[in-house]
């Protein structure tokens, strides 16, 4: 039996399982609610219960186990992020390595979370642009391909739910370093802000950087989002310069942060 075929009879099977808990709870209802059905309705409508909790739990988590064990097989820069484990129980969020079959995908999440932070700021034309410009799936291939970025995905259950993109090449003058990164892009789907799946993307993009051996990781956002100016100040980015950021037609002025990856030793 393949995988796609056990995904289906263990949703079926908890499909089922609700559907005699639901039975049950409604066989117990009629009889509390009646006198004429007595014992044998409590006894009926109890068992279909518990059949229903025990056919659908397991089988739920089974069924996560599985997803899981499927994508670290399929995925050999899978990781799994401890701390959105303890912070969301058995629904975790992925990090891996976008593949060339993701890039439709991509192309379609990168163009609704740029449009979900910045359309309330910025023309409709400009915004327009932009996207056609930089998240057809046509680029995001060629960036996958590209051996100077690398394109880290967040997923759950096989849905993208974030993304960050790093490159490497070009350091701006304000960052000093001996070897830097670029952390380009770090978008999340806003249904799963506040989940730590901008975290796990960060450590990941750190980890990323520390294993290619840089010791700065840089980049640039824009001076009128302060939402993720506060994030990076808390993961220890600092304000270094600026450079302009053209969105369609606007010229925008983009803060340039950097990070240290070195530890400091104290003497």
């Amino acid at each position: 039996m393949n995988q796609t075929t056990q995904v289906k009879l263990l949703r079926s099977a908890i499909i089922l399982g609700l559907t005699l808990l639901v039975c049950g709870h409604i066989v117990l209802a009629v009889t509390f609610a009646s006198d004429d059905i007595g014992h044998q309705g409590f006894i009926l409508g109890a068992a279909l219960s518990a059949f229903g909790v025990v056919l659908s739990l397991p089988t739920k988590i089974y069924l996560t186990l599985l997803l899981m064990e499927h994508e670290e097989k399929t995925n050999p820069n899978f990781t799994r992020s401890a701390d959105g484990q303890a912070s969301r129980g058995v629904s975790v969020a992925h990090i891996r390595t976008a593949t060339e079959e993701d890039a439709a995908r991509l192309s379609d999440l990168a163009r609704q979370t740029f449009i979900d932070t910045f359309a309330a700021d910025n023309s409709e034309e400009n915004m327009r642009l932009h996207c056609d410009a930089t998240y057809s799936e046509a680029l995001q291939l060629v960036e996958i391909k590209d051996p100077n970025r690398l394109t880290l995905l967040a997923t759950h259950e096989w849905h993208l739910i974030g993304f960050v993109q790093l490159r490497w090449g070009h350091t701006p003058d304000c960052v000093e370093a001996k070897s830097a990164g670029e952390l380009q892009r770090l978008y999340v789907d806003k249904n799963w802000h506040g989940k730590g799946v901008a975290q796990d993307l960060m450590q990941a993009a750190i980890t990323a950087m520390q294993r290619k051996g840089n010791d700065v990781i840089w980049l640039g956002v824009w001076e009128h989002n302060p939402r993720a100016i506060a994030f990076y100040k808390k993961k220890g980015f600092v304000e270094v310069g600026s450079h302009v950021f053209p969105l369609g037609n606007d010229p925008q002025r983009d803060i340039i942060m950097m990070k240290s990856l070195v530890e400091r030793t104290s003497e």
